[in-house]
């Protein structure tokens, strides 16, 4: 074979098969093919935040060098942490470490971190670098951030007395990905899909009137999230093609957020509504929901309920809230609200109202508990 035709055989073999390298042996004039296989890499992040707050901060600071304070247990990126704080600095002249969880040490766990440290009104005092990227193992389970030590804190006006860490950790998580067939994922459009079901009413096969208002709806899909509301409206004794319910154990906003919960698995809170009339409280309207869901078996909506109500705990409602949560064991909620009232200012303002004495007549165990709690402050 001549060079010219050779050259020609190559450039026809290159445009046919572009993703081979293709090599020539000039002396034995033969024709190598070497196939050529990729990879990728793919990185991924997981942030998170916690906030440590300190009460106290020059009380702790007087018992020297070397005490030092742990956070409660934060997760993030599937790995649960904490800090250690010492109000006084180390031996190597560090306040703050951030530790990986002792049980969860195999292996290695890669993450960068900084802080916040914040006022009791949230205003930014001190906002650290991000830390390189460390590598916790067995070996290495803490890391502080060099050249931040905490007899600077003491320049600040405290507000209360009170200092607030917020440490934000990003957990680095790589995984190896065959490019020459990558699959990708699409995310899960379930939620949106019956969401959409129930705000265009498509093949609705039944209709629920409640105070009023008329919402549509679909058996199976109430079936399958909760049989305790199906067996009571759909049951054996129900007229087998009665479509339209009369339901008048709730009101119309709350039966809204029960069905939006049903279709979309989320529920975020009831908007603020306008005007003063009581039945319309959004706090009111949380708890009712709160008791439904309890009713009907959904309890992922309840705790949503009692997170919500848990954090929007004030002077005006904790007495309220209190009664709720006692008469409905909702002890995550009571254990809110005790914790709330066992603060000085807040017992002496609520202590003495006739809602307070109220509720003492009905539950009396309600003040031994809230006075023991009192006493291990």
């Amino acid at each position: 074979m001549t060079s010219e035709k050779r050259n020609n055989v190559l450039e026809s073999f290159l445009r046919c098969f572009p993703y081979l390298a293709i090599a020539v042996s000039p002396s034995k004039s033969r024709l190598t093919v070497e196939n050529v296989t990729s990879s990728m890499i793919t990185t991924e992040e997981a942030t998170g935040s916690h906030l440590f707050k300190i009460k106290g901060h020059s009380i702790q600071k007087l018992s020297g060098r070397g005490h030092f304070l742990k956070s409660a247990t934060f997760m993030v990126g599937g790995y649960n942490w904490h800090l250690m704080y010492y109000p006084n600095g180390d031996d190597c002249g560090n306040s703050i470490y951030l530790c990986l969880k002792s049980s969860q040490k195999e292996g290695n766990v890669r993450a960068s971190w900084s802080f916040t440290v914040l006022n009791q009104n949230g205003r930014q005092l001190l906002q650290s670098r991000t830390s390189d990227i460390v590598t916790f193992n067995s070996r290495v389970n803490r890391v502080g951030l060099r050249g931040h030590t905490s007899p600077v804190f003491g320049s600040w006006d405290l507000k209360d007395d009170c200092v607030v860490l917020k440490c934000t950790v990003t957990v680095v998580k790589e995984s190896f990905v065959d490019s020459s067939n990558p699959i990708v994922m699409p995310p899960s459009k379930v939620q949106q899909q019956l969401g959409h079901l129930l705000r265009t009413g498509y093949e609705a096969d039944v209709t629920f009137e409640v105070d009023g208002e008329i919402f549509g709806g679909h058996k199976c899909i109430i079936h399958a999230r909760s049989h305790v509301f199906s067996e009571k409206y759909f049951g054996l004794t129900k007229e087998k093609f009665d479509t339209k319910i009369r339901i008048k154990e709730m009101k119309a906003p709350v039966f809204k957020a029960l069905l939006h919960f049903i279709y979309n698995d989320s529920f975020s809170g009831f908007k603020k509504m306008k005007g003063n009339d009581e039945k319309q409280d959004s706090g009111l309207l949380t708890q009712e929901l709160m008791a439904v869901a309890d009713r009907y078996g959904l309890e992922r909506l309840r705790i949503m309920c009692e997170k919500i109500l848990s954090h929007g705990i004030d002077i005006s409602n904790v007495v309220s809230l209190l009664s709720f949560a006692e008469s409905h064991s909702y002890n995550h909620l009571k254990a809110s609200c005790l914790k709330f009232l066992a603060s000085p200012d807040t017992f002496g303002a609520v202590v003495e109202t006739e809602q307070f004495q109220y509720l003492v007549r009905c539950h009396p165990l309600i003040l031994k508990e809230l006075l023991e709690k009192r006493d291990c402050k």
